[in-house]
């Protein structure tokens, strides 16, 4: 049986940590973390406070941070720390969310379940091409 990456370097399991929940902020951050205005349209109808290129660029950038990390050998850390940092930063931006309906733990919760999701697919995959 193969040794795992956690079992023989686990002194950088920290490391690796706080490096994929710093580039999952710095991304969360740099895409959604700075457009908190809705647009009203013309005839009234209200949207945003994000664009689609913008979530795009967040969903790349996680699907990025993730496989990077699974491809060093850290794909179950790579998942959950990307999709809980993913779903906390998108918790704080609902719950201060001036227009706030109270209803962003429907929000949270989705969120959580398809980053975790999506991004443990991503994992599997950056695994399984690495040791081909």
């Amino acid at each position: 049986m193969k040794e795992s990456s956690l079992s023989k370097r686990p002194f950088l399991v920290p490391l690796i940590v706080l490096g994929l929940a710093g580039a999952t902020l710095a991304n969360y951050l740099a895409w959604l973390g700075w457009d908190q205005k809705k647009d009203i349209s013309p005839d009234g109808s209200v949207s945003g406070p994000y664009q689609p290129w913008q979530v795009v660029g967040l969903v790349l950038g996680v699907v990025l941070i993730s496989a990077i990390g699974a491809w060093r050998g850290y794909p179950w850390v790579a998942s959950i720390v990307t999709a809980v940092v993913l779903t906390l930063c998108w918790s704080v931006d609902a719950v201060t969310d001036p227009g706030n309906d109270g209803l962003w733990p429907v929000g949270a919760i989705t969120v959580a379940v398809g980053a975790f999701t999506g991004l443990t697919i991503v994992a599997r995959l950056a695994t399984t091409i690495r040791r081909r």
